[in-house]
């Protein structure tokens, strides 16, 4: 029976005293979990990555751009002294063309063919040969529409006369002159005026015969048709008609 007064002393139990390799093998498991936990952290991505205490990582060196120098400027070429300046022609604008003029239904007018040249007018049909006048009289304007349809005209003057003028491209046929045959054989070789064309027959007018006389002669002949400027060569004077001198046609 225990008595409470005097508890019983607990036995003291000696624990067995640790050898020296204990404190050895404790440093070397802590240096294996230094070492771990480095390749670890350094393993580990950079945004899980534990700092170290007090270990400052390196500022970022930025290289600086380097400087430019500025350039020399190129040396300024020689100006040549002007010359003198040529005058440019100005070029006159075109004027727009008008624009045509239109009907009452908008379209413009058809534009007109022009129409074909006339031919030109025959002696023959305008002084056609007549049966019942063979020879007959024309007036002053008659014989200047006969020149210029080049209807060919003998003077019956003599040649003095017709020398010292007449109408151009007429033929000297005097009928008092000896030589009057040959004339008109030249007449006719020449001019080869056809036995129905117009011949023009003309001498000094009012009273002078001798273009009459001529006319006979060359109806005998075989023509047709022979004119008889009746005026003569002084009504073509005073006109102001062309006029022709010397001894030929």
């Amino acid at each position: 029976m225990l008595d409470w007064r005097h508890p019983p002393i607990p036995k003291v139990v000696s624990l067995p005293l640790k050898s020296a390799a204990d404190p050895l093998r404790a440093l070397a498991f802590i240096a294996a979990a230094l070492v771990c936990g480095a390749l670890a952290n350094g393993l580990a991505a950079p945004d899980r990555k534990l700092a170290w205490r007090g270990w400052t990582p390196p500022p970022e060196t930025v290289q600086a751009p380097a400087r430019l120098e500025p350039l020399a400027p190129a040396p300024e070429a020689p100006v040549a002294a002007p010359g003198p300046t040529k005058a440019v022609p100005a070029i006159a604008k075109p004027s727009p063309m008008p624009s045509p003029a239109r009907n009452s239904s908008g379209e413009p007018p058809p534009v007109p063919v022009p129409s074909q040249p006339s031919k030109p007018v025959a002696a023959s049909s305008l002084f056609p040969p007549s049966p019942a006048s063979v020879v007959r009289d024309i007036s002053s304007g008659e014989a200047y529409q006969a020149f210029q349809l080049k209807v060919p005209f003998l003077d019956a003057r003599r040649s003095s006369d017709f020398a010292e003028g007449h109408i151009p491209g007429a033929w000297s046929a005097p009928v008092w002159e000896a030589d009057l045959e040959r004339r008109l054989i030249e007449f006719e070789a020449a001019a080869n005026p056809g036995l129905q064309a117009p011949i023009g027959i003309y001498c000094t007018g009012g009273g002078c015969e001798d273009s009459r006389l001529l006319a006979r002669k060359l109806v005998d002949l075989g023509y047709r048709n022979l004119l008889i400027y009746r005026d003569g060569f002084p009504d073509w004077v005073a006109k102001g008609r062309p006029q022709a001198t010397g001894a030929h046609p």
